[in-house]
């Protein structure tokens, strides 16, 4: 007869009892995991399918770069298969791989594994784009081209003199604008990567080890498997010189896809006894889930994770002094986290324990959030088809939030299906935003809430049909026309950059 399964308990030893309960807490535990990741990615299925948690790139079917994407996968095979695509080329930064306006600075240094190859160009039975708008609207100044696919991410230097370009093609650019905005004939480096380039912006020269250097950028790619590689160069104006290596993360995200990328920081502040330092840049990725990391961009050391726990990342926004994160999510609250630094300005780590300020005020989802160049403002859009402007100057340590400056309704210029989905905002105030397939000029007045004037409109930027996936104004005037004029710049889908000036108010 067998005896009770209490009497074989008691009967163990204390050794036995011990692996025991382990077990049963690893089972348990794994248990419990597998059924909040079940409800969590079964939430996110039931959102996307009632289109509620889709941004309107999506909806209108154009994909991120998701893990495992037929498109990178395809990508990746032919890579493999072929090693070149059956081509042989000259090294990126070469005379003869630069297209006729290019004055290549240097050959561009490759990482392990990378290939120096420029990938296919696509099919021409491919519909091209009608540029239109760029060629007759009196706001356009200039096109940078020389990519031959979609560019996921434009950037300008602090001096706006250089842009700074991620592309699909695997390639990240760098354009030289001399003489300013309407340069018809840039000097260009091309940086070739092992991989798609999803994003590119510039970090602080003096963070550089090396003076002759006269930019830094960072640059972040995403395989075809969805495996997020982020690396910062050294890049160099002296011709011949070919940019260097900093530091490379291979598995930034472990594993999972960053869907943006910002850096910020770089500029003096005041340390102790009012003596000016240095406060160096940070960047900051945001996963396609809710994940989010930061590293230092001097040394490249991590230096910080947490979890938004908002069922979906929309994007992640660094302010320009490196002091605050701002991550836009499935919900209609924007939470602002706060870079811990030393007393010398060092970037330690973040507070991830608790968001130092929330924005509410939308009624939901918000599509983008975007610091001001002063860092004292946020600007927001939401699928509730308004824009807001957010006062950050508060007693945030005693639990004051930022109070709503301004609150744009844009559903006058949301018809059907359309909606907000990206926004930039000049030192001048002026709000660039994307509402469908326009690009949208507001003046808004700082201190006056609900003031706001609609200066123009420009339908399809990047012709028809295509994407602006990216847009950012550059922090310092250009000279146009005698005039000092704010510049900003478009990436789309139809492998272009556009520079816009801004309208007069």
């Amino acid at each position: 007869m067998n005896a009770p399964v209490g009497d074989t308990f008691a009967t163990l030893s204390m050794e036995s009892k011990v692996v025991l309960f382990s077990l049963a807490f690893v089972w348990v535990y794994l248990v419990i995991t597998a059924v909040l990741s079940w409800t969590k990615s079964a939430a996110r299925w039931i959102y996307d399918l009632l289109g509620f948690g889709l941004d309107e790139e999506e909806m209108l079917g154009i994909k991120h770069h998701k893990k495992g994407g037929n498109r990178s996968k395809s990508k990746s095979k032919s890579k493999s298969k072929s090693g070149n695509g059956g081509k042989v080329n000259k090294p990126a930064g070469d005379a003869a791989s630069s297209g006729p306006s290019e004055t290549p600075l240097g050959v561009g240094q490759q990482r392990e594994g990378a290939s120096s190859v420029v990938p296919k160009k696509p099919s021409k039975t491919h519909k091209k784009p009608q540029h239109a708008a760029e060629k007759n609207h009196p706001l356009h100044i200039n096109t940078l081209k020389g990519h031959t696919d979609a560019v996921n991410m434009v950037s300008f230097s602090g001096n706006g003199s250089t842009v700074v370009t991620a592309c699909d093609d695997a390639t990240v650019r760098v354009f030289r604008l001399d003489g300013g905005a309407t340069c018809r004939a840039p000097r260009t480096l091309r940086i070739p990567l092992d991989r798609d380039a999803t994003g590119a912006c510039f970090a602080n020269v003096a963070a550089l080890d090396d003076p002759a250097a006269t930019d830094g950028i960072v640059v972040m790619g995403t395989s075809g498997l969805g495996e997020t590689r982020l690396v910062s160069f050294a890049i160099y104006d002296a011709a011949g010189k070919p940019p260097e290596v900093r530091w490379d993360k291979k598995s930034a995200m472990d594993g999972k896809t960053a869907i943006s990328l910002s850096c910020g920081g770089g500029g003096e502040g005041l340390g102790v006894g009012g003596a000016p330092i240095r406060i160096p840049p940070v960047a900051v990725c945001s996963s396609d889930s809710t994940g989010v990391r930061v590293w230092a961009v001097d040394s490249g050391v991590e230096i910080g994770r947490f979890d938004t726990l908002q069922f979906k990342n929309h994007n992640a926004a660094v302010s320009m002094d490196g002091n605050m994160i701002a991550v836009s999510t499935f919900t209609s609250e924007v939470k602002i986290w706060l870079v811990l630094r030393s007393r010398q300005g060092a970037p330690m780590g973040v507070d991830s324990k608790r968001a130092a300020m929330t924005l509410k005020g939308h009624r939901s989802a918000v599509n983008w959030v975007q610091f001001s160049p002063c860092s004292t403002r946020a600007v927001t859009v939401s699928k509730d088809k308004t824009l807001k402007l957010w006062n950050l100057s508060v007693r945030y340590d005693v639990g004051e939030d930022p109070k709503v400056l301004a609150s744009v309704d844009l559903s006058d210029e949301c018809g059907a299906g359309r909606m907000p989905t990206r926004v930039a905002l000049s030192a001048a105030g002026v709000a660039a935003v994307m509402i469908g397939n326009s690009l949208v000029f507001y003046k808004i007045s700082h201190g006056l809430a609900g003031t706001s004037v609609k200066l123009a409109r420009v339908d399809a930027p990047h012709g028809s049909g295509a994407v602006v996936k990216w847009m950012e104004w550059s922090q310092t005037p250009h000279a146009i026309d005698g005039d000092a004029v704010e510049v900003l710049a478009t990436a789309g889908s139809d492998k272009r950059v556009s520079l816009w000036r801004s309208p007069r108010s």
